[in-house]
């Protein structure tokens, strides 16, 4: 989960009606909004997006056409937040890389698990933390244990790419290998605050591409 920098909405562009958000421009300015992906996960949307509401509005009626509260997510992550997570951070307000941090590792019994972690903030962090976990390594289901899965394996197999081309620019710096790692680090990219971690974690890397170390 990255930042969302969210554009105002147009004088003359109004949500009224749930088509409103489902195509049209606001449809398009999410789709830019979020980069053409989950905002929640950083998975690729080309089969499934959802406009996802952030305070959801069985709880909160009134800001069901509030575009403030709306987002771009992968059906997975639509299904398992609904209405369990609606005290989750706002990423078009708060940073998420400030106050968490994602990367892969094992659990006890020596499975890939996403490491989810809090490095600061309220209330609000535990909730985004709960969610993140549920999306990344939950096991509720059969069906939601198998496309946890393979989101891992999506994000296993992206850093295993990643990792690639930061060992080809240590090799050998230059412009060629230092911008194939700023593309895969941009805000665009897939899973960016994976491959960010480890870059504010390298001492060699860090301020070359603009990060203080955490």
């Amino acid at each position: 989960m990255i930042k969302i920098q969210k554009r105002p909405l147009p004088s003359d562009v109004v949500i009224k009606r749930e088509k409103d958000y489902r195509s049209g421009p606001v449809f398009q300015m999410l789709v830019a909004d979020c980069h053409n992906k989950c905002y929640i996960c950083e998975d690729s949307l080309h089969t499934s997006p959802n406009v996802e509401h952030r305070i959801s509005h069985k709880h909160a009626p009134a800001l069901k056409y509030d575009w403030e509260n709306l987002f771009l997510s992968c059906s997975h992550c639509n299904n398992i937040k609904g209405d369990k997570y609606d005290g989750m951070i706002d990423p078009a307000q708060c940073d998420p890389e400030q106050v968490i941090a994602l990367s892969m590792g094992l659990d006890d019994e020596l499975r890939e698990v996403v490491i989810v972690s809090k490095t600061g903030g309220d209330e609000a962090v535990d909730i985004t933390v709960a969610l993140l976990n549920a999306v990344y390594n939950g096991t509720h289901t059969d069906m939601k244990k198998y496309a946890c899965q393979q989101l891992k394996n999506k994000i296993s197999n992206e850093l295993a790419w990643f990792q690639q081309k930061l060992d080809d620019y240590k090799n050998h710096p230059g412009d060629d290998t230092k911008a194939a790692v700023a593309g895969r680090i941009s805000e665009d990219a897939l899973f960016a605050a994976f491959k960010r971690k480890r870059v504010r974690e390298d001492p060699q890397l860090a301020p070359v591409f603009g990060f203080g170390g955490r």
